[in-house]
């Protein structure tokens, strides 16, 4: 019986993974395919298309800008995300419940919602549509990512630390900024680089607020409405081995942290 648990676990976890990653692989293969049909099986394998994307002006224009909107809309979200956090966190606040679910909605409303919303606001202000209403717009979903993971690693931390610092002389910033920031940092962190992710793919509420200019991600959108293109899978052959450096990176930091922590235990 219990043979039979263990093959049907495995099984159930191979059609699960199956399902999430086959999608990724077959589109990377499909990348380095001569033809324009997405058809197995692949006849000639080639580079066309990731040369092509080296001459795409417009393309790397739209990828400059989404990094023009990710950046500093993932940089103000980690400010507003871990302050609130510690706020909610550290302080009794009236309303706090209802605060934090008012912070939250954005997040979980339909992306068109925020979209039209903020559409119609930035009209009644008569703010011209451009990058920088899209930055505030992904600010508003952003935050509140942030403010949950700092929150939940707030909850965890010891707060004995903190009041000895204080005691010790240390102003509540000071201790913030030498105790508390460097106890929290892998929650903002992980903010961060889930906070980045979700912007530079974000498309809905881009699509309200953005003015003459392009994102990566309303690009490729246009240019499916066009004509599938095998190129589209080069750019997202890319986007993936971005995504997958940067975990590589943040996980090699997280694994020399707890060597270097655990060296220093012993």
């Amino acid at each position: 019986m219990k043979y039979l648990k263990y093959v049907g676990a495995l099984l159930f976890a191979f059609i699960v993974y199956t399902f999430l990653y086959l999608p990724i692989l077959v589109t990377i293969l499909f990348s380095f395919n001569e033809s324009k049909v997405q058809v197995l099986p692949i006849k000639k394998l080639t580079f066309d298309w990731y040369r092509g994307l080296f001459s795409n002006t417009e393309l790397w224009v739209a990828a400059k800008n989404s990094l023009i909107v990710s950046l500093p809309a993932t940089l103000c979200a980690i400010v507003f995300g871990t302050l609130a956090a510690y706020l909610f966190q550290r302080y009794r606040i009236r309303g706090g419940t209802f605060l934090q679910f008012l912070i939250l909605l954005p997040y979980i409303l339909p992306g068109i919602i925020i979209g039209t919303s903020l559409n119609l606001l930035f009209k009644f202000l008569k703010v011209d549509a451009s990058l920088m209403t899209v930055i505030i717009g992904h600010i508003t979903f952003i935050t509140p990512v942030v403010m949950f993971l700092v929150m939940d690693r707030l909850k965890r931390f010891d707060r004995n630390l903190e009041f000895a610092s204080m005691d010790l002389g240390a102003s509540p910033m000071r201790t913030f900024l030498l105790i508390t920031l460097p106890n929290i940092r892998s929650a903002v962190l992980a903010g961060a680089l889930l906070g980045l992710t979700i912007s530079f793919d974000e498309v809905v509420v881009s699509f309200f607020l953005i003015g003459t200019d392009n994102t990566l991600p309303m690009l490729i959108w246009s240019m499916i409405r066009h004509g599938y293109s095998p190129q589209i899978n080069a750019v997202y052959t890319l986007i993936v081995l971005f995504s997958l450096g940067l975990i590589a990176i943040a996980g090699s930091r997280l694994f020399a942290q707890r060597n270097s922590k655990a060296i220093t235990e012993e």
